[in-house]
């Protein structure tokens, strides 16, 4: 049998991305079978049995469908064989990474895991997350649910980025994947045509399945949504999906059965277009908005890996990274790890193609020149001595992507002075 309960600091980090990847319960069990250190070594065929799978085949199949879903974070997947060392040595930087960061920047959301904590204990409890990306929202959730399985509730992490895109053909075919999605993640043997109906419609169908599903569990269901912005790219679908999030929210205060749903949306967005806030979940439960550090917590944070920042150079970081909790962190680990280069040094580094926010830059970049009016729009905003106002809809996908913060009269401003060194020179060039 399948042992889900984790010790080493590797299994956990395995765990964490099976969330983060929205991973079936099929898959998170090869996954961590296959990754897990003692089977670096070993072949499928001795193996294969540890993730309770059927079959040798079976074990590839799933191994084939989630290193698809992991592409995007690893770039170097290719579509036949041999992807496991690339993986492995992939993950195992990401865990370096996070092992040298997460614990420091933990100390700064103690107080937000701990409000949430308390509020998805509440029947029908709805907690909603916004921030830009890189700033912590996923981490949070994690968090929440990781929180949520030590309560012994059943948890379910659905990441809409990793969706493929023919899934929001219509919001039947959308419904269905997410009914389908969920009794796999749940391992619940629930045949979905049993309760969905043409004359019922779909949103019926889709709340009758939930219901089914909440009367097969004992305990409180958390289901974790993250990265719902993606949805408002399909208003015929988001508008119907949201409102039933809501209802099914306020189902709670009047069905013992729906208390045992807790909800957590995470988001980047406030602008949500022609979507009736009235009727989506964006306007009642716990609301939760990760800000970028301020000075006491940038000291906090320090202090944590040991190292006495002087006035100058607390001034220098928050100019220079302006309190965003990625950067700052990623910094003082370097700082704390690298005695033989200054700040000054690590910062002049910082704005390179070699240095040491070098992979999560140059993603911005290929995102930025794969549109020209965000490349346009950008670059205007970078190269502008004042704040500048801008198109709505361009502004908030450039706030979702952490790169500017809102200003007065609506206008907006860099994140911090690192993107403006590194962007502008690079942008003026297209």
């Amino acid at each position: 049998m399948f042992d889900n309960q984790f010790d080493s600091p590797w299994d956990i980090f395995l765990d964490e991305k099976t969330r983060y990847f929205g991973l079936t319960n099929c898959q998170s069990k090869v996954f961590i079978t296959r990754f897990r250190q003692e089977n670096w070594l070993s072949k499928i065929e001795d193996i294969w049995q540890l993730s309770d799978v059927n079959s040798p085949e079976a074990f590839v199949k799933h191994s084939t469908n989630f290193y698809k879903i992991i592409k995007p974070d690893c770039p170097l997947i290719s579509p036949g064989a041999g992807n496991f060392p690339i993986v492995r040595d992939w993950l195992l930087a990401e865990f370096e990474e996070q092992k040298s960061t997460s614990q420091h920047s933990d100390l700064i959301s103690t107080e937000l895991n701990e409000e949430c904590y308390q509020a998805i204990v509440q029947p029908g409890a709805l907690i909603r997350i916004k921030a830009p990306s890189k700033m912590g929202k996923s981490s949070l959730l994690n968090n929440i649910l990781a929180y949520s399985d030590r309560q012994e509730y059943s948890t379910v992490h659905l990441n809409l980025l990793q969706i493929e895109s023919s899934k929001f053909n219509s919001l039947e075919q959308f419904l269905r994947w997410f009914c389908i999605y969920l009794s796999d993640a749940l391992n619940l043997n629930l045949k979905l045509d049993d309760y969905w109906s043409s004359d019922r419609g779909n949103m019926l169908s889709c709340t009758r399945y939930l219901e089914a599903i909440l009367e097969q569990l004992d305990q409180p269901l958390v289901l974790g949504l993250d990265e719902v912005d993606r949805l408002l790219n399909y208003p015929e679908i988001s508008q119907d999906f949201f409102y039933l999030l809501r209802s099914w929210h306020e189902e709670a205060n009047n069905n013992e059965l729906w208390e045992k749903l807790r909800l957590i949306v995470v988001y980047s967005t406030e602008d949500f277009g022609g979507l009736d806030i009235n009727q989506s979940p964006f306007n009642v439960g716990l609301p939760i908005e990760l800000k970028p550090l301020e000075r006491s917590q940038l000291s906090n944070l320090a202090d944590s890996y040991g190292l006495n920042l002087s006035a100058t150079q607390s001034d220098l970081l928050m100019t220079m990274l302006g309190g965003h909790i990625y950067l700052v962190d990623l910094m003082l680990a370097n700082l704390a790890n690298n005695s033989e280069l200054s700040l000054d040094e690590l910062l002049q580094q910082a704005i390179s193609d070699t240095g040491i926010y070098s992979g999560y830059l140059r993603q911005h970049l290929i995102n930025l020149r794969s549109c020209s009016q965000l490349t346009q729009v950008f670059r205007e905003v970078l190269d502008s001595p004042k704040p500048l106002q801008v198109d709505s809809l361009v502004g908030y996908q450039l706030y979702r992507m952490g790169l500017i913060k809102w200003s007065e009269n609506n206008s907006v401003v860099p994140s911090c002075e690192l993107f403006r060194l590194y962007f502008l020179p690079r942008l003026m060039v297209d």
